[in-house]
């Protein structure tokens, strides 16, 4: 299995070369790759507003009794399970790899590398 994708060409990037390592031909951080549809927007908007939702949840530490924890435990794991289904729908349609930190400015459309801008320039300053 790995030999098949060791020699996988990513044909979005036209590097027109094989690629060993997905994140040797990884773009900087803010780097456009691609604009996102209507509807890839307003799915990226829910998903952020459920992710913070249930960081802020989980920022509370409130106690629950067994119940209440099964039904939390559940709506964590569908929401894990739509976001890796979107997400991995999206990294398909523009033919980059799942595991890229891809981003969706969903008040303008384009879809863009995350990461750490300050992280890198800090490295090239030296």
């Amino acid at each position: 299995m790995l030999d098949k994708i060791r020699n996988k060409f990513i044909p979005a990037l036209e590097t027109g070369e094989e690629v060993g390592n997905i994140y040797s031909i990884l773009p900087r951080p803010g780097t456009i790759i691609a604009e996102a549809t209507d509807e890839e927007m307003e799915k990226a908007a829910e998903l952020e507003i459920k992710h913070y939702a249930l960081m802020r949840l989980q920022d509370m530490n409130i106690q629950f009794d067994g119940s209440s924890y099964k039904e939390l435990l559940k709506d964590f794991q569908d929401f894990e399970a739509d976001s890796c289904k979107f997400w991995r729908g999206v990294a398909s349609r523009i033919s980059v790899p799942y595991e890229w930190p891809i981003r969706i400015d969903h008040a303008n459309g384009p879809i863009y590398l995350g990461g750490d801008l300050y992280e890198e320039e800090e490295e090239t300053e030296d």
